[in-house]
């Protein structure tokens, strides 16, 4: 299928579920023909999407992997059409003990959440500039300044990503390309919803002064107007927070003390 001239593409890395899928969802209301790229099976979303009149393609991508990154972006552009957006959701979490953690473990987090955010983004600013501009968003966390108990490894990666963000803010810019970070709290998605049980969601909650744990269309809402030219067209090196006011008082209701794996997404 070759696109029509007037096609414009988003790339959603980690949209499969939760977070990233809902951000698909609502570029593709947007008129984005989307690229979902997941190491999990992402065919149904993009089926979903087409179900409802987008153009949309499924691709099975390791972030960390150069390679698959630049075959992912190269056939999203050849089937869907010029890039123009791209969102970074795929992440990953898991809790140990900073004087338990090793190298491997370290490594672990760090590969993905800041090599693979890296990759993702530098493939498509090189894409983006020579299409002639576009958006860049990449899914940060409060944890980039809220410490977390036995988390030290995926703070350090949150906090890497705003350091990211700024600095291809201010080298981009001259090329069209706005890059902005989102920052959510805590969010129910599929990688949470166990760990939201047993009194945890409300006691989220009662530590937001909104009142309630974000929803993954909190998230995807914010994202879609950081990626919106009209609506943020002067808006660059900005980390927009999505947490309920959970981080203007510093509290911290302990949520993932009890987490051994979660993702992101």
């Amino acid at each position: 299928m070759s696109p029509t001239a007037a096609a414009r593409c988003a790339l959603v890395s980690g949209g499969a579920r939760g977070m990233g899928a809902e951000v698909a969802r609502q570029l593709a209301r947007d008129g984005y023909a989307v690229a979902v790229a997941d190491v999990r099976d992402c065919e149904p979303l993009a089926e979903e999407l087409r179900a409802g009149g987008a153009a949309a393609a499924a691709f099975d991508c390791d972030i960390r992997d150069w390679d698959a990154v630049m075959t992912v972006v190269a056939a999203a552009e050849d089937r869907l059409g010029r890039l123009e957006a791209a969102v970074q959701v795929a992440g990953v979490y898991r809790m140990v003990p900073f004087l338990d953690m090793d190298t491997a473990a370290w490594r672990q987090v760090l590969e993905v959440n800041v090599d693979g955010t890296f990759t993702v983004c530098r493939i498509a600013a090189e894409r983006l500039a020579a299409n002639g501009g576009g958006s860049i968003v990449a899914i940060s966390s409060t944890a980039s300044w809220l410490a977390w108990e036995q988390s030290t490894h995926y703070l350090t990666s949150k906090a890497a990503i705003n350091g990211l963000v700024r600095g291809m803010a201010f080298e981009l810019g001259p090329h069209g390309i706005r890059v902005n970070a989102v920052a959510p709290g805590t969010i129910r998605t599929p990688a949470t919803a166990a760990e939201l049980g047993a009194g945890a969601e409300a006691a989220e909650a009662a530590a937001c002064p909104l009142g309630r744990v974000g929803e993954s269309l909190d998230v995807a809402q914010a994202v879609r107007y950081l990626c919106d030219g009209e609506r943020s067209a002067w808006i660059t090196g900005h980390v927009l927070v999505v947490d309920g006011g959970y981080s203007t008082h510093g509290e911290n209701a302990g949520f993932g003390a009890t987490v051994d794996t979660t993702t992101d997404g």
